[in-house]
C-alpha cells in the first residue's frame, strides 16, 4: 500500500507540474503576440523628429512651415493605423526659400517591412511511470483508472454519478492528453499507437525466438537419435579421443565395481574392530590376493617386477612369450598393476614383438618405462600416449646389444642419470634415457650376466652375477674400468645379485646378497672377496631371488623352484628362516621373482603361470626396532667368524 501511495504522489506531482509547464506557455505566447502587434503598427514622426532628421541632412529646420501637408500627413497616418495597412506613400514637406535654394530636392517616405514568426520546436518526453501497469495486471484501453486513490477533488466517477472510492477514473483535459498522448476508450493516441506497435514487435519477436528454439531441439533431437553408418561407426571407434575415453571411464567403472565389496553400510565404530584383517600373533606372512590376466598375463613367466617411485599402489611386471597365446598376441608384455584396485584390469598394458626379460620404472620421470627384451632391443615406452607399442626403441647393430638384455636400469640424480644396461654376452651400454639410437659409451666384460646391482649411492661401481657361478664387482669409470673383484664360491648358476639398500646409523651398503641354482644363499663384503661372509642353507630347490629388506638392515626374502617363499631376519636366526610359506599347492608352480613394496610391509612375487602375488608381512617382522643396526653390526662378526669349511 505505501509503494501505491508513492507512486499517486508522483503521477500527481507530474500533473501538477504540467498544468504549470502549460500556464507558462500561454503567457509566453500572449507576450509574443503583443511583441508581434506592436511591431505591425506604423510610427508617426514629430516635429522634432524631423527637425533632426534634417539637421542631420544639412537642411536648416524652419518655423514658417505650412502645417495643412502635415495635418494631411497625419490624416492618411490614422488611417493606415485603422486598417492596418503600409503604403509606400511620400511625407509632403513644405519647404522655406532656403530648401528652394536647395542644390538637390530630397524626398523622405515610409518602406515595407517583412517580419517573419517561427514557433520553437515542440519537445515530447516520454515518461515510463505513465506506462507501468498496475498490480491488478494490464491495463485496458482508455483512461487512467486506479482503485483505493485518496484525492476526491481531482477525481470523479466513470459514470456521472456518486464516486466510488473503491474505483476512481482521473479525467485528464485535452491538453494534458496532447501532452501525455494517453488515449480515450475509443482509441487513436500516439503513445498508445507506439505502446501498441512495440508490444507487437516484441511478441513477434518472442514467437520468433520461441520458433527458433524449437527448431534448435528438434536439429539437436535429430542428431541425437541419428543413426551413423557402419563406416562412420568405425571411423569413430578407431579414433584417439574415442579410445582414450573409453579406456579412463571404463577403468573407472570398473574399480567402482570391484571395490563395491569394500564399503560396509553396518560398520559401528563405537563397537570394538574387527580383527578379522589383523594378523595373528603366530602369523607372520599371509597372501592377500594375487593379479592375473587371463590372455596377457595367464601362461607367461614373470621375468621382472618393479614398484613406482612417485605411485607406490603401481606395480610393472614383465611377462615372456606364451606357448598357446593366438598368432596375433605380442611374445613380449608388461603389465602395470593397482594395489588399490586388485580385482580390476591392470593400468596399463604395454607390448614388444619380442618377450621383455627386464623392465623398470625410470626413476626421473613418471610416464617411462624401460625395458630389454630377448633380442637384444632397449624399449620406451610412454604412458601418456594412447598405444601400447614403445616409443622408442635401440636398433640391433654392433654398437649396441645382439644378445638378450637380463639387466636394465636407470642410475644417478635428477639432473645427471643414465640407464645402464648389460646383456648375457657380457656388454656394458650407457644410454640417455631420452635418446636410445646410439649408446653413450659402451664396456666389454666378458661374462654371460644375468643380474646386476648398484651399491646405495655409488653409481660408479656395481655387482653383477653370471652364469658361471660367480659375481663380479665391476667399475665404471676411472683409471681401470671394468672386471675389479671376483666372488667364487656357488658350485651353480647365480640367479640374482642385491646390494643392501637401508641407510641408517651404520652403513651396510658393502653387504650383497647372491642366490644360485646350487639351492644357497649367500652373504658377501665388497671389501673381502673373494669368499662369502656366510651361507644360508634349507632349500632343497632352486634359488631364484633373493631381496633385502628397504626398511629392515637384518631381514630379506627368497623364493625358490618348488613355490616356497623364506624371510629371513638375521638378528634372530642365521640357521633357519624366520617364515616360510608355500604361495599355493599347485604342481610345478616356481616363484620367479620377488620385490618389496618401498614401505616394507609388503612383498610382490612373480611366478611362472604369470601370476602375481601381493603377500603382506607382520609388522612385528618387517619393521625395524631400534637397536637393530647394532645387533646386525654383531651378527655381521659373529658370521665372519664361523669356520670357513661351512661356507
Amino acid at each position: 500500500m505505501a509503494d501505491r501511495k508513492a507512486e499517486l504522489e508522483k503521477k500527481k506531482a507530474k500533473l501538477e507540474q504540467m498544468r504549470i509547464e502549460k500556464i507558462k506557455k500561454q503567457e509566453l505566447e500572449k507576450k509574443k503576440k503583443e511583441v508581434s502587434e506592436s511591431d505591425s503598427k506604423p510610427k508617426v514622426a514629430s516635429d522634432d523628429d524631423i527637425n533632426a532628421i534634417l539637421s542631420g541632412l544639412g537642411i536648416p529646420s524652419t518655423a514658417s512651415a505650412t502645417t495643412s501637408p502635415r495635418a494631411e500627413s497625419e490624416a492618411s497616418s490614422e488611417a493606415r493605423t485603422e486598417t492596418g495597412s503600409v503604403v509606400n506613400e511620400p511625407v509632403m514637406i513644405e519647404s522655406t526659400p532656403s530648401m528652394i535654394t536647395s542644390s538637390k530636392a530630397i524626398s523622405l517616405g515610409f518602406s515595407k517591412v517583412a517580419q517573419t514568426s517561427i514557433p520553437p520546436k515542440e519537445h515530447i518526453a516520454y515518461n515510463k511511470e505513465t506506462q507501468t501497469p498496475t498490480e491488478h495486471g494490464d491495463r485496458e484501453d482508455g483512461p487512467f483508472v486506479y482503485d483505493t486513490l485518496q484525492w476526491e477533488d481531482e477525481f470523479h466517477s466513470t459514470g456521472g454519478g456518486p464516486v466510488d472510492s473503491r474505483r476512481l477514473v482521473y479525467a485528464l483535459t485535452s491538453d494534458e492528453e496532447d501532452s501525455l498522448s494517453v488515449d480515450t476508450p475509443g482509441g487513436g493516441g500516439r503513445v498508445q499507437r507506439e505502446v501498441q506497435a512495440a508490444s507487437a514487435l516484441a511478441a513477434e519477436d518472442m514467437a520468433k525466438v520461441t520458433r527458433d528454439e524449437r527448431a534448435g531441439e528438434e536439429q539437436k533431437k535429430e542428431a541425437r537419435i541419428r543413426i551413423l553408418t557402419e563406416q562412420e561407426r568405425e571411423e569413430l571407434e578407431m579414433s584417439e579421443g574415442f579410445q582414450l575415453f573409453l579406456s579412463r571411464t571404463s577403468r573407472v567403472v570398473e574399480r567402482t565395481v570391484t571395490t563395491r565389496d569394500a564399503l560396509d553400510s553396518f560398520i559401528d565404530y563405537r563397537a570394538d574392530a574387527d580383527k578379522k584383517d589383523a594378523f595373528d600373533s603366530k602369523e607372520a606372512v599371509r597372501v592377500t590376493h594375487k593379479f592375473v590376466e587371463e590372455r596377457w598375463s595367464l601362461g607367461r613367466i614373470v621375468a621382472s617386477l618393479d614398484w613406482s617411485p612417485f605411485h607406490p599402489e603401481l606395480l610393472l611386471a614383465g611377462y615372456g612369450e606364451n606357448q598357446q597365446m593366438a598368432s596375433s598376441d605380442p611374445d613380449g608384455v608388461a603389465l602395470v598393476w593397482n594395489l588399490n584396485f586388485p580385482g580390476a584390469s591392470p593400468e596399463f598394458r604395454l607390448e614388444e614383438s619380442s618377450r621383455i626379460t627386464s623392465c623398470c620404472f625410470v626413476r626421473f620421470h613418471p610416464h617411462l618405462i624401460v625395458g630389454g627384451t630377448y633380442l637384444g632391443r632397449i624399449c620406451l615406452w610412454d604412458n601418456r600416449v594412447n598405444k601400447h607399442t614403445p616409443v622408442q626403441r635401440t636398433t640391433i647393430s654392433s654398437n649396441a646389444h645382439t644378445y638378450p638384455v637380463f639387466c636394465a636400469q636407470v642410475v644417478g640424480t635428477q639432473n645427471a642419470h643414465n640407464l645402464i644396461s648389460i646383456s648375457d654376452d657380457g656388454r656394458m651400454c650407457t644410454w640417455t634415457v631420452d635418446m636410445l639410437a646410439k649408446p653413450i659409451e659402451t664396456l666389454e666384460l666378458q661374462k654371460p650376466v644375468k643380474s646386476m646391482s648398484l651399491p646405495l649411492n655409488d653409481y660408479n661401481q656395481l655387482v653383477v652375477g653370471a652364469d658361471d657361478n660367480r659375481a663380479y664387482l665391476v667399475h665404471r669409470h676411472g683409471s681401470k674400468t671394468g672386471v675389479q673383484s671376483t666372488f667364487e664360491s656357488h658350485t651353480g648358476p647365480v640367479t640374482s645379485v642385491h646390494c643392501h639398500p637401508v641407510s641408517g646409523p651404520v652403513d651396510f651398503s658393502n653387504l650383497f646378497l647372491t642366490s644360485s641354482f646350487d639351492y644357497t644363499v649367500k652373504l658377501w663384503s665388497v671389501k673381502e672377496p673373494p669368499k662369502p661372509v656366510y651361507t644360508f642353507e634349507g632349500n632343497i630347490d632352486y634359488i631364484l631371488d633373493a631381496q633385502w629388506s628397504p626398511v629392515h638392515p637384518a631381514l630379506f626374502a627368497a623364493v625358490d623352484l618348488q613355490g616356497r617363499f623364506d624371510l629371513w631376519n638375521l638378528n634372530n636366526d642365521t640357521e633357519m628362516p624366520t617364515a616360510t610359506t608355500w604361495l599355493e599347492k599347485q604342481a610345478n608352480l616356481a616363484l620367479k621373482r620377488v620385490r618389496w613394496m618401498p614401505s616394507g610391509n609388503t612383498v610382490a612375487i612373480g611366478d611362472n603361470k604369470g601370476q602375481v602375488h601381493i603377500v603382506d608381512i607382520n609388522e612385528h617382522l618387517s619393521q625395524p626396532r631400534g637397536d637393530e643396526w647394532n645387533k646386525f653390526v654383531q651378527t655381521v662378526q659373529k658370521m665372519k667368524t664361523t669356520p670357513s669349511w661351512l661356507n
